[in-house]
């Protein structure tokens, strides 16, 4: 006799598993739901709903923890719940129609648990739907002079031939090493740096996107941009998608743009401005803080009219953020995946890296891969990468380990 423990992440390892021993096609489809727990948190009910939580849980054979005083005393508190699909999916059908907050509760943790279970995202890209199932990479091309990672191809001295020439090679290799997407930015914004005008930035960009997408049918290329002039140009030579690190609060009127042209849009989170986002970052709870910030900008686009498939989001790996919260962040990645929406990551060569390899931005491309991959284990979709060789190795190797 042998006896093995076994950890069940998603459905296909079920399935996997239950054929293993011979299983029926019913059985699988049956007890699949009841071979994967999990465990959620809600915070601010009342202690009679975390009560009633708890009574319906016990009779599904699951359970809940609550604090004591919410035993005997009328407070509002939070609960930590657990158990297997098949019994939460049960608890939201016992909650559907109880009165108070439990109905918005049952509703809420029904979507959640269908898209904590999405294996396969679809992303509607002007007339492109791109579906995606496996990791993909976004190559990064910064045309500006000063880049944090030293990589910025925009030099005064050149001249535009010359830049150009440079792009489409970089972009070349990029795509034969495995990049899908493109992402060209005009602006640096790493700490501490300050914007350039709209009409710089335009300079720069418009240029490099009217070039790759001649040169290149069909690569998809996203433009780095919070303002909504060097959008606006962007959409009309041909970008895709709009990766706004300010998750369109600085220019509004970009929705728009992405509603007309039906372009991807990156919302991504960040505290304060890069000028002064990394003096002393602080959260009481930074990925709590990250969910209420996408729930927040997910409703804005839907009231804007953009279709949620549309959408991708960026939690800020660096924007105003200090080692513990980007450590934190990358190993709760697993949070986000109640949107049910694809999460684009840039750890690329960043200071986090730096600060625990202690190497410059050019040698934390080993650092870089492995990052990318733990990430992709923990939930991350598509990968924001200067190194595109590295990234794809190491996300092949992960993603056949995972999947096996």
């Amino acid at each position: 006799m042998r006896i093995t423990p076994l950890k069940i992440e998603n459905v296909k390892q079920a399935h996997k598993l239950l054929s293993e021993i011979r299983v029926s096609d019913e059985g699988i489809k049956i007890l699949s739901p009841k071979a994967i727990s999990l465990a959620f948190k809600i915070e601010g009910i009342t202690s009679w709903e975390a009560n009633v939580i708890k009574q319906h849980l016990l009779s599904l054979g699951s359970d809940s923890a609550i604090e004591r005083a919410a035993l005997i005393k009328k407070i509002r508190t939070s609960t930590v719940m657990f158990g297997n699909i098949s019994q939460l999916s049960k608890l939201c059908v016992k909650l559907k129609n109880q009165p108070f907050d439990l109905s918005e509760i049952s509703h809420k943790l029904t979507v959640y648990l269908e898209n904590f279970l999405k294996e396969e995202f679809v992303l509607y890209i002007r007339d492109t739907v791109l579906k995606i199932k496996k990791p993909l990479i976004c190559g990064i091309i910064n045309v500006t002079p000063d880049s944090f990672s030293g990589d910025g191809l925009f030099k005064t001295q050149n001249s535009k031939l010359k830049t150009k020439n440079l792009i489409l090679e970089k972009v070349e290799k990029m795509m034969r090493e495995g990049a899908k997407v493109i992402d060209i930015g005009g602006e640096s914004t790493r700490p501490f740096s300050k914007p350039i005008s709209e009409d710089e930035e335009i300079k720069r960009v418009i240029p490099a996107i009217k070039a790759i997408k001649k040169e290149f049918k069909n690569i998809i290329v996203s433009v780095d941009t919070y303002k909504f002039k060097v959008a606006k140009h962007a959409a009309e030579a041909g970008a895709d998608i709009i990766n706004d690190i300010t998750a369109l609060r600085k220019s509004p009127q970009i929705a728009g743009l992405i509603k007309r042209y039906r372009l991807g849009c990156v919302l991504m989170h960040m505290k304060g401005v890069p000028a002064n986002m990394q003096i002393n970052p602080s959260y009481k709870d930074v990925t709590g803080q990250i969910v209420d910030f996408f729930s927040e900008r997910i409703n804005f686009c839907d009231k804007e009219g953009i279709d949620r498939r549309q959408l991708l989001l960026d939690t800020g790996i660096g924007f105003g953020k200090n080692l513990e919260d980007n450590l934190r962040i990358i190993n709760e990645l697993y949070k986000f995946k109640i949107f049910g929406l694809p999460i684009f990551l840039g750890l690329s060569r960043k200071s986090f890296l730096g600060r625990i390899t202690k190497q410059k931005p050019p040698q934390r491309i080993l650092g870089t891969a492995v990052s990318n991959a733990l990430a992709y284990l923990k939930g991350a979709h598509i990968f924001r990468v200067h190194d595109v060789k590295e990234t794809a190795q190491a996300l092949k190797i992960a993603s056949a380990i995972f999947y096996n």
